[in-house]
């Protein structure tokens, strides 16, 4: 389903005559719901979201609505001891990754509470972009975990990693400095693949793991992991301090140590192209999954600064310290920050407060698109504005181009199509049986979909919702 997604996405490009700058896509999941049923409608290019405050002290997780804030009480259930450090969510799985302060990687399920010990001794951990738990004791030793099934792999790495990355597939990405650095690529069926790699900054990767940068005093060098290009070196005025790459990995941004403001490389023409004026050099940066908002820390004082990434543009700066959880832009586009003792919600194009949380500024923070099932899945769609379901929109009509039970999939697929000027959406699911369904529209007729149906050469459905 890859290719097929890839493959039809170029087909709609070439219909409107847009370029897409969306990310490629993992596989599709292989159970897919066809069945119609009455869904609710979300915003067009953002998804309900949660945030999930962890008590480093221990105790039961809490749960906030957003953009507000509003805590969600009695949702969440059972005890997590003192931890450490939030590896992540994977809503798929409903479980959330947490390590101890003595290295012990603990799974807790959202749903249940119940609270499992993945692996002891951990000294690294990675959440892939398929969800797939990656972790690396101080033996080298790799244990990882796939839609709740824990496998520890047969052969421990070569060297303890510097830096460990999840990949798309179930691969693993290590870098490793003992003696001469190298890239590690491995996965639980496979032997690793180890290739010597020029290594004097930082490193960053693209969301499926395809591409790495690596920062040099002079530029920055694009290499491929898995060896199938030859690595590109692009030269830089100015000594690389930080990097990211956007959601699509098709734009890479690069703090400088001396110059104010971003450089631009574009990956695929591998050279500089332009830039993101700031007032000062950024030390770290962090973008948001959707590739609208970047978040840069300034090389003096406790502030956050916020980008608007399609026109770069600095909307402004917000009190805030820098973590590995926070700040950040939470999946429906809410900015939480730390302020002082508490957190604060922010809308990024206006800084206008939207939520507070006094007091819970030691505590760890992660934001998600898992929802709780049930009456309170609708109670966090009602907070985003959410059509109440059953509301048909009159008998509106859409043109259905995918339908999956993997949300980021979906979400993803719309955003691309979106981005090509096409009017699409995500139709969530009324129920766990049911799938999240990639539309355009809606449109008045039936004429009128099949028309924009049949321009865009691929298998479409019309679905009306209500309608079996």
């Amino acid at each position: 389903m890859f290719t097929y997604r890839r493959t039809f996405v170029a087909a709609v490009l070439a219909v409107v005559g847009c370029r897409s700058q969306a990310p490629a896509a993992p596989s599709s999941p292989t159970s897919q719901n066809q069945t119609a049923q009455a869904v609710t409608q979300r915003p067009l290019t953002r998804a309900s979201a949660i945030a999930i405050r962890v008590l480093a002290k221990g105790g039961t997780p809490a749960l906030y609505q957003l953009p507000g804030l509003q805590e969600m009480p009695g949702v969440l259930r059972g005890r997590l001891p003192p931890v450490a450090s939030v590896v992540g969510v994977d809503p798929e799985s409903e479980m959330l990754f947490a390590v101890t302060a003595k290295g012990e990687l603990l799974g807790y399920d959202l749903e249940s509470g119940r609270v499992d010990t993945v692996a002891t001794g951990v000294a690294h951990a990675a959440l892939g972009p398929d969800g797939t738990l990656f972790t690396v004791d101080t033996k080298k030793r790799v244990v990882s975990l796939e839609r709740r099934v824990r496998v520890a792999w047969p052969q421990p790495l070569a060297a303890m990693p510097r830096e460990l990355f999840g990949a798309s597939d179930g691969r693993l990405i290590a870098i490793v400095t003992q003696d001469q650095p190298r890239v590690i690529t491995a996965a639980s069926d496979q032997p690793p693949a180890v290739r010597d790699l020029l290594l004097s900054g930082e490193v960053a990767i693209t969301r499926w793991g395809e591409l790495l940068a690596v920062a040099s005093d002079s530029g920055v060098t694009l290499v491929d992991p898995f060896a199938r290009r030859a690595p590109a070196f692009v030269p830089l005025a100015d000594h690389p301090r930080a990097l990211a790459f956007s959601p699509a990995g098709h734009r890479l941004y690069v703090a400088r140590r001396t110059s104010p403001g971003l450089a631009v490389i574009d990956r695929f023409e591998r050279k500089e192209i332009d830039g993101v004026a700031l007032p000062l050099p950024a030390t770290d940066l962090r973008v948001d999954r959707f590739g609208r908002w970047l978040l840069a820390r300034p090389a003096t004082g406790d502030s956050v600064w916020i980008v608007d990434l399609p026109i770069k543009r600095l909307v402004g700066a917000v009190p805030g310290g820098w973590n590995s959880d926070l700040p950040d832009v939470a999946p429906d586009g809410a900015l939480l920050v730390r302020t002082g003792a508490d957190v604060v919600a922010l809308q990024p194009d206006s800084l206008k407060q939207t939520g507070r949380v006094a007091g819970t500024a030691a505590d760890l923070w992660v934001l998600t698109t898992w929802l709780p099932r049930g009456s309170l899945r609708a109670l966090a769609d009602a907070a985003q504005g959410v059509t109440p379901v059953g509301d048909t929109t009159g008998g509106a009509l859409y043109v259905q181009v995918s339908v999956s039970q993997n949300q980021d999939w979906s979400t993803e697929m719309a955003q691309q199509l979106s981005r090509a000027g096409l009017a699409a959406r995500v139709l969530p699911p009324a129920h766990p049986d049911d799938g999240y369904r990639v539309v355009l529209g809606p449109y008045p007729t039936r004429e009128q979909a099949e028309a924009i149906g049949r321009k865009l050469g691929r298998p479409f459905w019309i679905y009306q919702p209500g309608q079996p």
